[in-house]
């Protein structure tokens, strides 16, 4: 059995269009019924589609075919993993169309495996960076917001009137956390909700 080629195209919602991704995947030589569609997100490789393509129906030696590793996947600790899967342990290839140097039907000699693996880790590195910073920020907007007594997410709790009293007895061991509840009248979610939010103002020198 000669090696072949698939291309996966992959849109997150139906207001995207598919014809750039297809269009580029036929100029690769693909075939229609080589080219495999999936309209979901990209958020992990759990898509029925993919796992379909890259489980049964690729077999060693075909490449599957990308227009962009956006379109693969967007977790790029996953890609990293899928990638390994997919080259080492199946003993297929991938082509990134528009990143030549993410094409493993090329220099497969040690160079231009190291190559590939070291532009897979860097992305995966940016995306790591990306994700803590931007929680970062949300935290900050949280913070920020409450200081300006803006109101996030779910109906407030109001702090009872004898909280410091009850919280200093609890923290210390004096009383149990039922105990605290119940002095101040709150449920435990509510308790424990107010607790979070009094260690994120107190972190942020805001007590």
């Amino acid at each position: 059995m000669y090696a072949k080629k698939f291309g996966y195209a992959r849109i997150s919602s139906n207001s995207q269009n598919l014809d750039r991704q297809i269009t580029a995947l036929r100029e690769e030589g693909i075939d229609d019924r080589d080219i495999f569609i999936e309209k979901q997100s990209g958020k992990d490789f759990k898509r029925p589609v993919y796992r379909q393509l890259v489980d049964y129906v690729m077999r060693e030696g075909d490449t599957l075919v990308i227009n962009e590793l956006e379109r693969f996947g967007r977790n790029y600790t996953e890609i990293h993993n899928e990638w390994y899967y997919i080259t080492k342990e199946r003993k297929m290839d991938i082509k990134v169309l528009d990143m030549p140097l993410l094409d493993t039907t090329q220099n497969k000699d040690l160079l231009g495996t190291l190559i590939s693996d070291l532009i897979l880790t860097l992305l995966a590195y940016v995306a790591h960076r990306e994700r803590v910073q931007k929680k970062e920020l949300q935290t900050k907007g949280i913070i920020e917001a409450r200081k300006r007594g803006v109101h996030m997410g779910r109906p407030r709790i109001q702090y009872p009137d004898n909280w410091d009293e009850c919280y200093a007895c609890w923290k210390s061991g004096e009383i149990t956390a039922k105990e605290a509840m119940k002095r101040m009248g709150l449920k435990k979610d509510s308790f424990y909700r107010l607790v979070s939010e009094n260690k994120i103002i107190s972190s942020n020198g805001e007590e």
